[in-house]
């Protein structure tokens, strides 16, 4: 239905006011925002977050498999997300302190604000979380991104879900050096990404750091750069090659569905391209719907971070032996209250901290409408 003037305030929640609408679909490098990258944001949140739950359901059922086992791909789809963005909005005329204090602004505030509550949980509380073990090693380690092994396994920050954080701030530090080095485009930094996993295929060191930071899902941040420079410079091809781009990634999709045993990187790698090439191509009106989605895409970094804990809630509270449709039921409510908190800790903790940090007004700030890893829109993306 087409919108009418009783939906204009939902939509300038959002958007902004009429006559600032044509200022909010711009950032400052004068490119266009992308709303269905924002909107893309949380479909990859939430397909986390239904990974999670499919997680809950498979150990407390005894189910042979994660029934949300394709949730997994959120993670991959905004590794190349990330690689699309930095490349779309970094800003070399700013200078280097200037992108690396945005990228900063944007990812530590809310990490480290989750890392010192859970850090404060586990010695108070140890309990409540499952392995969550912390010492000052472990703290600064979390903090400062460096990767470690866990006592039990696996190479995860306090807040286990930072071990995606790791790898961002890395691809940042690269794309930094670039800067710093006076490339003004994204290749140089793919090329350094393609460099660097290359090394860790060639030299197989037994190190921690090593080993994580030459994974090949890096790989995913050099794609969403090369996605970036083919957009640049054939826009026009991607609006036009829409219908082909969808029905590539459907047959991608169910390739990755069809053989769940294959691990290769480019398994995930593939069909999130080819998602986020999709979104590109994709008109995108501003309606209140739209200006709903893009709200949700502004929270996701806050549902991607805090969805575990929340969905846990349920679980350390619900009474043993209930059936399986109160389990089913519960699992749908923990996620829309899972949206709801991410909501609340994006205006009441992302938001402040940034236009704090950053020396941004309430009326200078234009609501984001980029990826989590935008750097020129009103907010860090």
């Amino acid at each position: 239905m087409r919108p009418g003037p009783q939906d204009a305030p939902a939509a300038e929640a959002v958007f902004g006011p009429p006559e600032k609408a044509r200022l909010a679909s711009e950032n400052r490098g004068g490119r266009p925002k992308l709303y269905n990258l924002q909107i893309l944001r949380f479909v990859a949140a939430f397909a986390v977050v239904l990974f999670h739950l499919g997680a809950g359901y498979q150990a407390e059922f005894g189910m042979e498999r994660n029934v949300f086992g394709i949730g997994a791909a959120g993670v991959d789809i905004f590794f190349v997300l990330s690689g699309f963005i930095i490349a779309y909005t970094a800003d070399p005329d700013r200078g280097l302190l200037y992108f690396i204090w945005r990228r900063i602004v944007r990812i530590v505030p809310l990490y480290w604000t989750l890392t010192f509550s859970l850090a404060a949980i586990a010695l108070i509380l140890p309990g409540m979380l499952n392995s969550t073990v912390v010492d000052g090693e472990s703290l600064l380690k979390s903090l400062f991104f460096i990767p470690y092994e866990r006592d039990g396994g696996g190479v995860k920050p306090i807040l286990f879900l930072g071990w995606t954080l790791n790898y961002e701030m890395f691809f940042y530090a690269l794309y930094a050096v670039c800067i710093g080095a006076g490339f003004r485009t994204g290749l140089a930094p793919l090329i350094l990404v393609l460099i660097i996993v290359a090394a860790g295929q060639l030299a197989g060191f037994e190190n921690v750091v090593w080993n994580f930071y030459t994974n090949p899902i890096l790989l995913e941040f050099a794609m969403g750069i090369a996605l970036c420079i083919l957009y640049r410079h054939y826009a026009d091809l991607f609006t036009k090659s829409a219908r082909y781009l969808i029905l590539a990634l459907i047959a991608a999709f169910t390739a990755k569905l069809a053989f769940p045993g294959v691990t290769s990187i480019w398994a995930t790698a593939i069909p999130a391209a080819l998602l986020v090439a999709a979104a590109l191509s994709l008109p995108t009106a501003k309606t209140p719907l739209v200006a709903f989605l893009v709200l949700l895409g502004d929270a996701s970094y806050s549902l991607y971070l805090s969805h575990p804990y929340i969905l846990q809630l349920w679980v350390k509270a619900s009474p043993p032996g209930l059936g399986v449709g109160v389990q089913l039921a519960m699992g749908i409510v923990m996620c829309v209250v899972a949206v709801a908190v991410s909501v609340a800790m994006y205006r009441l903790i992302e938001r402040p901290s940034q236009r704090l940090l950053l020396g941004q007004n309430r009326q200078a700030v234009v609501p984001p409408a980029i990826s989590a890893t935008a750097t020129n829109g009103s907010r860090p993306g």
